[in-house]
């Protein structure tokens, strides 16, 4: 039976992450035929083979060499015949068994979307900044590290936590891709799943490729999927900040504005203005969890001085 869901996961030394991940997928109760491909990057720690073992109906792809995540699911999206695709990061726990029907129920019923995604948010219940938003853009940049997401009606690259929350579907233009679900006329439209960006960007890229094409790209703030990456507060990389000038440069090469001081100066005043914001009420009020806000908004600063 040809399944109408392909998931495609993509590992790299992802330990016990993926099996948790695959148990719970496993769990959830999907109302049509669905096919699940792995495609290990080249982990070498016997990932591909244990995956194999204990899921016998998982097709598993084992690379030699480590394709990041755009290639390795490039990969899988070679060997998937669903018409809907799911990208499910190893780390992204389906706690809520109905998410990926909730997913396939949206498309379904809104042919014009051509990419959904739900809340992603920490083990803890807290939503996780960055599971989708707009186009990297100098305004949008410089909202978020302003931390004026929407407030007044502004809009930043990440949607802020009151948007998150909003009765119903969102329209954005990106999506994370620890969970996200496409259509394949529009993964075809894009032209695959393909990007230049190795790991951080991809999907952003594909987002804002998907909209350009046509299709709505909508965000269901009402259900969510529990994402590890990221949750351990003040430690926090900044690597994202990596991702995000790469789609800038890749959206705006040749325009007046794709200097990347275009995007690294608003930026940096943002977080540099915040860090002291925070490391001044965080030492007034004796509040540990500012004071790692402050740490972390002075290296997301720093770190812009090497894009």
């Amino acid at each position: 039976m040809t399944p109408a869901l392909s998931v495609l996961v993509v590992t790299y030394k992802s330990g016990a992450d993926v099996d948790t991940c695959l148990a719970l997928l496993a769990a959830s109760r999907i109302d049509r035929p669905y096919e699940v491909i792995v495609v290990d990057n080249a982990s070498g720690d016997g990932t591909a083979e244990r995956i194999a073992a204990a899921w016998p109906d998982i097709r598993v792809i084992a690379e030699t060499t480590n394709h990041g995540f755009a290639g390795a699911n490039a990969l899988a999206y070679a060997a998937a015949r669903g018409d809907a695709i799911l990208l499910l990061n190893p780390d992204a726990y389906l706690r809520d068994p109905d998410a990926v029907a909730v997913a396939l129920a949206h498309l379904d019923a809104h042919p014009q979307v051509g990419a959904v995604g739900l809340r992603l948010v920490f083990e803890d219940g807290r939503h996780q900044v960055g599971d989708a938003g707009f186009e990297p853009r100098p305004l949008t940049v410089a909202v978020h590290a302003a931390g004026l997401s929407g407030r007044f009606g502004l809009r930043g690259v990440y949607l802020s936590g009151g948007q998150a929350r909003a009765p119903g579907p969102v329209s954005v233009d990106w999506l994370c891709g620890a969970f996200l679900m496409l259509r394949r006329a529009a993964v075809e439209a894009i032209g695959g799943l393909s990007s230049p960006l190795f790991l951080y960007g991809e999907d952003v890229d594909w987002g804002c490729r998907v909209r350009d094409a046509g299709w709505r790209v909508e965000y269901l703030p009402d259900r969510s999927v529990v994402h590890l990456q990221g949750g351990s507060g003040s430690t926090r990389s900044p690597r994202w900040l990596d991702g995000l000038a790469g789609v800038y440069r890749l959206r705006n090469g040749g325009r007046r504005l794709s200097s990347p001081a275009f995007f690294a100066v608003p930026l940096w005043l943002g977080f540099t203005a915040r860090a002291a914001v925070y490391g001044l009420l965080g030492r007034l009020r004796r509040r540990p969890d500012l004071l790692g806000r402050s740490r972390d908004m002075k290296r997301f600063a720093d770190h812009l001085a090497n894009i």
